[in-house]
């Protein structure tokens, strides 16, 4: 016959955190997968922009007060 756990043991304390970790690096992987197949898929429109401010500049740049 097993005995419950106690609720304060240190192995249960740990399970979920060690699950959320998981679920956590999962998230980010897809998040990341997203991010590069977002990126890829609006490479031409990036390209195309920065065509645009070469030829053209930033809207306000003129009223930069930096360097």
């Amino acid at each position: 016959m097993s005995r419950p756990m106690p609720k304060n043991d240190p192995a249960r304390e740990n399970e979920r955190p060690v699950s959320n970790a998981l679920e956590n690096a999962s998230q980010v992987s897809s998040m990341d997968a997203e991010k590069k197949k977002w990126m890829e898929a609006n490479r031409v429109a990036f390209a195309a922009y920065d065509a645009l401010v070469d030829r053209i500049g930033l809207f306000g740049e003129e009223h930069r007060n930096f360097e």
